[in-house]
């Protein structure tokens, strides 16, 4: 029954990306709470503050390059209405996707079990 065989290494991988992923909820909103604790405002986290990480080397900042939103087609909307929402939301979506999947595993590895 190498079927159930695989079922089971992927409900174990999924097992640990959707720990690992509430993991990381957890750490940002300890951060946050950390911040409002300090300053008295709830920072709001986006995506783009992960891309846009500055680092100062020797008086220089370097950060990744933004889209040149002179050309503000759909796709810079898009991306910039994605780089925008909060890391905590997608965290969140992503962790119940995972649960879901791996729910969706379990239900077919005991199918395989039964028949």
């Amino acid at each position: 029954m190498p079927p159930v065989r695989f079922i089971r290494f992927f409900k174990i991988t999924v097992l640990i990306a959707d720990i690992w992923t509430l993991a990381y909820v957890a750490l940002v909103i300890g951060w946050q709470t950390m911040i409002f604790g300090r300053d008295g405002t709830w920072q709001n986290l986006p995506l783009s503050f992960v891309f846009s990480a500055q680092k100062h080397i020797d008086d220089e900042v370097s950060s990744t390059a933004s889209i040149d939103k002179s050309r503000g087609g759909q796709a810079t909307i898009l991306a910039d209405a994605l780089l925008q929402m909060p890391i905590i939301t997608l965290l969140l979506l992503g962790a119940a996707f995972l649960t879901a999947f791996y729910l969706w595993l379990h239900k077919i590895g005991s199918e395989c079990r039964v028949h």
